[in-house]
């Protein structure tokens, strides 16, 4: 089956695809490792911006995850069943994941919000030390994940995120240091008010690609309209009608259209220029194009 090959490559960094799977389960375990005893810490401590953290945390782990079992189903190639192969089940995780993480950012959120009227004691030391060791993680699993980040954009995102989780780790340990040094209580819920506002601006920034996906939308560097225009333009081509461009996972994308030609032309030169045309300007190498005449009209409408 062709691929589109529009997005970028790295093709010059080759790693062993079983040395990146375990470097990959290995950013999973700590990650997951470290969400469950920041939660304990958090509760032990009474600090909801640990557990806010911790739950950041969980959704790199979530990240790796699907990064992580779609490179697996990738070398699992298509079948009868699964004509596209098995990428897009990524994408499917990734949605629910989502949807689960924004339940939990807002009720952190509300959960916050309520502590502001009757702010709790928290234990500062507990705080900075959990927040401490995040940071350790996320920065490891950063290293970790750096040289995969570059032939993969799933491990890029999550090599991403895990700088961004290192950016609330340190949030969480300077609002330690402040109940430490000047018990002011008030920094612990604002502090998780905005891990979850910062969570759920991550999410939502994240959330529009796998949406598009999912509702068979054209990939957002692509333009349809001058996709049409480009195919009006090939030699032999009268008019384009019925053009759909949709991605079927986050590297390939796909097009068909309708191609009108005049009576008589000889439509399989045609059609090969159009397909050069859509891979060399577009990126474009999975298309399907089905050739009309304005005499015959359109092969989608039955005759009257």
């Amino acid at each position: 089956m062709p691929h589109d090959h529009a997005h970028h490559h790295h093709h010059h960094h080759h790693i062993d695809p079983d040395a990146g799977d375990k470097q990959v389960a290995f950013a999973v375990v700590i990650n997951l490792v470290l969400t469950l005893a920041q939660v304990i810490g958090g509760v032990i401590a009474g600090s909801m911006a640990l557990v806010a953290d911790g739950v950041h945390n969980f959704s790199d782990a979530a990240a790796l995850i699907l990064a992580f079992g779609a490179r697996r189903l990738a070398r699992k190639g298509r079948d009868t069943t699964m004509t596209f192969g098995w990428s897009r089940a990524e994408v499917v995780a990734a949605f629910a994941n989502y949807v689960t993480l924004i339940v939990i950012s807002i009720w952190l959120m509300a959960e916050g919000v309520g502590r502001l009227m009757d702010p709790p004691s928290v234990t500062g030391g507990l705080v900075i030390w959990l927040a401490g060791l995040a940071l350790i993680v996320d920065l490891g699993t950063a290293a970790l994940t750096f040289k995969l980040s570059k032939d993969s954009v799933n491990i890029r995102a999550a090599f991403l995120h895990n700088l961004a989780d290192a950016g609330a780790s340190v949030a969480v340990i300077v609002g330690g240091i402040v109940i430490v040094l000047f018990d002011w209580r008030l920094i612990d819920p604002l502090l998780t008010i905005a891990i979850s506002v910062f969570i759920l601006w991550h999410i939502f920034g994240d959330l529009k690609p796998v949406l598009r996906i999912l509702m068979l939308g054209a990939p957002a560097e692509r333009d349809t309209d001058m996709l049409k225009t480009a195919l009006t333009g090939v030699d032999g081509v009268l008019d384009v009608h019925h053009v759909h461009l949709w991605q079927i996972d986050e590297k390939r994308s796909s097009v068909e259209a309708h191609l009108v030609l005049a009576d008589g032309q000889d439509f399989q030169p045609v059609i090969a220029r159009a397909k050069a045309m859509l891979s060399e300007r577009f990126g474009l190498t999975h298309a399907t194009l089905e050739p009309e005449t304005v005499a015959r009209g359109c092969a989608d409408v039955t005759p009257t």
